[in-house]
């Protein structure tokens, strides 16, 4: 992984629109760069939850909020690092991602929940730090094959 020359960079306001106008270029950039018959469908989905969370819960109270998201693809996985400006995560944790109750009646299954069971079933390596200048810095790894 090159810290300094990511593979791809992608700098966005924290809105809905912006997170899929960064996935259209994410899909783009992965296409440019030749690797479509990699995992990129997985890469996509645990990247839509990942930005669509930090959007709905960390910048939930920030109108003018910022995520920056660099991609480098190494031998037989991308590497992932997210960042935020918004509120930390509950605890400073990552969730846990235990999957929601279902055995229940249709009409009363859970709207939320599955967001970090997927991502957490999906990717690898996942850290959280909460940075001195008060920024959200979420690293991951998403391998070359589904797991």
């Amino acid at each position: 992984m090159t810290k300094n020359n990511p593979d791809i960079h992608i700098e966005l306001e924290g809105t809905p629109e912006e997170v899929r106008a960064a996935l259209m270029k994410l899909r783009a950039r992965v296409s440019e760069q030749q690797l479509e018959t990699f995992n990129a469908g997985t890469l996509e989905v645990v990247l839509a939850e990942v930005l669509n969370n930090i959007v709905e819960h960390a910048l939930a109270n920030h109108s003018d909020g910022t995520i920056t998201l660099s991609a480098d693809y190494d031998v037989n996985q991308w590497n992932i690092r997210v960042r935020d400006d918004g509120a930390p995560m509950p605890g400073n944790q990552i969730p846990a991602g235990d999957q929601p109750d279902v055995d229940t009646d249709f009409l009363d299954l859970p709207e939320g929940g599955f967001g970090w069971m997927m991502v957490r079933t999906l990717a690898r390596d996942i850290t959280y730090y909460r940075t001195p200048q008060n920024w959200n810095e979420l690293t991951f790894t998403i391998p070359d094959t589904p797991t």
